[in-house]
């Protein structure tokens, strides 16, 4: 299993996603939740590259994405793997040789070296000491803001160790709240006491009644004036971070960084010495991060080389550090460094066996060339390539258009020719190509598929994880990000891939964090089915069931006229109407009311209209039925009759309506779809905008 924790990335505040192995993870969600940002932090956290990029608009927080197994190798396929790796110029694929003609002997000679390389490592991971300064600095590192220029911003925490009074250097008019100042539950007390004055119109304590003494006043000022709980809870939060990793601090230069949180008020000595604090703790944690994230299996062979200077770059240099130089601190750098030099002594044998390594080309290209143009053929694009050899180990494939009448002619700018489904269809086989030329341990495809009829669909899907070829992404550990549900139906319903190397999950989006919520295939149902179970179903809205009722009326009706009447009544009461009426808005007369009531009898047994239209869907039992409903479908579905109960639809914005329009009609070709109870398939701002919308009409409070 692989886990991949994302924070602070675009509009992601939190994701917890985890990847079977060897399987193809299937991960559905709605546009804008973020599978993009997802797919990218992977990406950039197994390269160790700069997250920054993905940081949210307006915010300092440092973005991370953590995996659960360091420098994994990881392929993404989306637009900037197009735009660079592909379709340059003449040239189909960049790196061709390495894509589509390595042979098996080369393979071979360079796993025994990386059999060798994996067998070398900094091995730290189990050192309970830099465990605990890891864990416990990074989540330091993560609370403070810093400027680009080094300096802790004039904001926040900073700012109350400047402006407020010091809560250990108390005026003199508040000596007398020094045993209450100094407790550790100070900042809920001084939150108290600030509230507290807003009952002391009598003159009286509003806590114990006693009268108040003539210095209250003038206390009171110097005290709301001083002090507030967040200036407060900043400073015993500072203090905090020291404390949690004073262990490694040099006892004097600890005492000093205390003592200038508690008396000093000049703004440059507290930058000096909180920036000490910040860049010494940071060049520990980052130095750490960077071996536990060594791994010598992820160095490319022609970097082996250099292998020694990798390592020499790991070694920390104690004397640059001024508060966290401790004995402890020494005994750990001490340990770090030992285990490295040993790594150090093992590359040399690892050098020699690199020397022989040497190019051995079989030709592979027949297959390479009658595989892709297989596919181009089968999928319809009247393209075929051509590989031609450049040198001993660098080939070019070009492309050539395939004429009706006469011989194929090369194509000189790819771009310019591929229509856009050629080119998206085309890439992704080459992607897959290029993905298993690198070996990776996780492919991502980020909404590969979603732009291309259904048809177009399973055939790319069926060559991508096709287990009769010999390159193929079958039983490799794959991520594909989707919109799109045809996948998982392929998958779970029609078993192409095989079900049990598949596994799918709902990626659940609320107030920003995200979550896993796994799909099995008795989750992927038929959509008649699942309606009629829910409109039985007692326990769930009866909004719900209603409209459940007439939106299986869609799918099912036929000649039946009782089935028209039925539709005809639930439509009605949906919409708010006393009584029952056809489109026309011509009323049902009382043989047609009877005749659709026992017809919808059989799935809603109590129902009657007069009762539901006057009992059931009123004011209050909408609203009541809107803040206690937990399911968002259900809510959206409420709010919609509430408005044609309280014939409020004009006033709505129109996307907003039509968004809630749709969920009462066939709003996808879909036979299957997921169960709406379960899943939350409502985008998250529609819900909060209905709140919203009632509270501003005194609906709700």
């Amino acid at each position: 299993m692989i886990r991949v924790e994302v924070n602070n990335c675009n509009n992601i505040e939190s994701a917890n996603i985890q990847l079977r192995k060897n399987q193809l993870n299937i991960r559905y969600a709605m546009n804008g939740i973020g599978k993009s940002t997802i797919a990218e932090a992977i990406k950039c956290s197994s390269e160790e590259n700069d997250l920054s990029v993905l940081r949210p608009f307006g915010s300092d927080t440092e973005p991370t994405c953590t995996l659960s197994e360091p420098n994994i190798k990881v392929q993404l396929f989306n637009e900037k793997f197009v735009d660079d790796i592909l379709f340059q110029e003449s040239e189909v694929i960049q790196n061709s040789f390495e894509v589509f003609i390595k042979t098996p002997d080369y393979e071979e000679r360079k796993k025994s070296i990386d059999d060798k390389l994996r067998k070398i490592h900094v091995d730290v991971e189990q050192n309970t000491v830099l465990q605990e300064l890891f864990m416990v600095g990074r989540s330091v590192l993560s609370r403070l803001f810093i400027t680009k220029a080094g300096d802790f911003k004039n904001q926040g925490l900073f700012k109350s160790l400047t402006s407020s009074e010091n809560i250990f250097q108390l005026p003199e008019k508040l000596k007398k709240f020094k045993p209450l100042m100094e407790k550790d539950y100070n900042v809920d007390w001084v939150g108290w006491k600030n509230e507290g004055s807003k009952y002391d119109n009598n003159s009286i304590c509003p806590f114990c009644t006693v009268a108040l003494g003539k210095e209250y006043e003038s206390e009171k000022k110097v005290f709301t004036d001083s002090y507030t709980k967040s200036n407060v809870k900043n400073i015993r939060e500072i203090l905090s971070y020291f404390n949690s990793v004073e262990d490694f601090m040099d006892e004097q230069k600890k005492e000093k960084l205390y003592q200038c949180v508690k008396e000093t008020k000049d703004e440059q000595e507290l930058q000096l010495w909180l920036g000490r604090f910040y860049s010494d703790l940071k060049f520990l944690v980052e130095k750490i991060t960077k071996v536990l994230e060594f791994n010598t299996f992820q160095i490319r062979s022609e970097d082996i080389s250099r292998l020694d200077d990798q390592l020499n770059k790991l070694l920390i240099d104690i004397s640059v550090l001024e508060i966290f130089n401790n004995q402890k601190a020494k005994d750990l750098i001490a340990f770090i460094n030992q285990r490295i030099s040993a790594v150090l002594k093992e590359t040399d044998s690892l050098k020699k066996d690199i020397g022989l390594l040497q190019s051995q080309i079989v030709s592979s290209k027949k297959n390479a060339i009658a595989d892709m143009n297989d596919f181009l053929s089968t999928a319809g694009i009247r393209y075929k390539i051509e590989i031609l050899d450049e040198s001993e180990d660098v080939a070019k494939t070009i492309l050539k258009y395939v004429s009706e009448t006469e011989e194929p002619i090369e194509v000189e700018d790819i771009t310019l020719h591929l229509s856009w489904g050629e080119r998206n269809a085309f890439a992704l086989v080459l992607f897959m190509h290029y993905a298993l030329s690198q070996d990776p341990d996780l492919i991502i495809l980020d909404d590969p598929i979603s732009s291309f009829d259904r048809d177009k669909k399973y055939a790319i899907l069926n060559r991508l994880f096709s287990s009769s070829k010999s390159k193929t992404f079958y039983k490799r550990t794959v991520l594909m990000l989707t919109h799109d549900l045809q996948p998982i139906i392929d998958c779970l319903v029609n078993d192409k891939p095989r079900r049990e190397l598949v596994s799918a999950c709902f990626l659940q989006r609320k107030d920003g964090v995200i979550s896993d919520q796994e799909i099995t295939p008795d989750d992927v149902q038929s959509l008649p089915k699942l309606l009629m179970q829910n409109s039985k179903n007692e326990v769930l809205n009866i909004v719900h069931r209603v409209a459940s009722l007439r939106r299986l009326l869609e799918y099912i009706s036929d000649d039946d006229t009782t089935q028209e009447l039925a539709y005809h009544i639930l439509s009605s009461l949906l919409h708010g109407r006393a009584k029952p009426m056809y489109k026309d808005d011509t009323e049902l007369n009382i043989e047609e009311i009877k005749s659709g009531e026992e017809f919808i009898k059989q799935y809603i047994t109590d129902f009657e209209y007069t009762h539901y239209s006057t009992n059931v869907f009123t004011k209050d039992n909408l609203l009541k039925s809107f803040n206690e409903e937990n399911c968002s479908y259900s809510r959206l579905q409420i709010f919609r009759v509430l408005l044609e109960v309280l014939n409020l639809r004009p006033q709505i914005n129109d996307p907003l309506l039509k968004y809630i329009n749709e969920q009462f009609h066939v709003e996808n070709d879909y036979m299957f779809d997921l169960d709406f109870m379960k899943y939350d398939l409502v985008p998250e701002f529609i819900i909060p905008k209905c709140s919203e919308y009632l509270k501003r009409e005194g609906l709700i409070s």
